[in-house]
Order: C-alpha cells, then structure tokens, then sequence
C-alpha cells in the first residue's frame, strides 16, 4: 500500500528551491511506495521541479497526484529538457584551459584588461 504524503504539508503553496525537495527525498525509504498529493501546492520553481523529477526517476517509488496547471507545465518542460541536445548559440566564447595558478592569473589579468570590461 502507498504512503500519501501531502506536500502543501511540507513546502506551503509554493517549492521555492531544489533543497526542499532533497530534504524530503531524504525522509523516503525505496522499500516503501509513495503517493505524492500536491493539491494546494500552486509554484514550484525550475531547480525544484527538475529536483523532483530526478525522485520520481530514482529507485524511490514514488507517483504524483493532483498538479497545479502551474505545476504540471514546469514539470514538462523540465522534463522535455532531459531529453533535448544542449546546443551552445554563440561561437565567440573563447574557452581557456589553464593548468597551473600563473596561467589563470596570466588569462584573468587579459580579460580584466580587455576592452570588453572596461
């Protein structure tokens, strides 16, 4: 038999960040199954939505009941991201790999020199 637990009892009407979710996960055992009710819970921020995502794909059984319109949408677009490339659109970035302290030093002082930041 699944546990129901109400997350309004938890985080309010609102899951402001991703540790709120971590310290639940904490409380949960992966011999039991749970039943998440979110009713009265209306925002969730992105970090806390993807935070629940990585629960609800753990070995924690875990199912969601009764998402917010607000709620539901943040999870499907932190889901559909999971599974989209990470493109990088500007190829004027300059990456610079240093090894050593004088070498990041030696780079920080050109960028810091640079007319971009003056």
């Amino acid at each position: 038999m699944k546990k129901l637990v109400k997350m309004k009892d938890i985080s309010g009407e609102a899951i402001h960040t991703r540790a709120v979710v971590e310290q639940f996960r904490d409380t949960l055992s992966a011999d039991n199954e749970y039943l998440l009710d979110m009713e009265g819970v209306e925002r969730i921020s992105r970090s806390a939505a993807d935070e629940l995502y990585n629960l609800t794909h753990s070995d924690i059984k875990v199912d969601i009941i009764n998402l917010s319109t607000f709620v539901a949408k943040m999870l499907d677009v932190v889901t559909k991201s999971r599974f989209l490339p990470r493109v990088r659109t500007d190829s004027k970035i300059k990456i610079v790999f240093c090894n050593d302290m004088q070498t990041l030093s030696k780079e920080l002082r050109a960028f810091s020199n640079s007319p971009a930041n003056s």
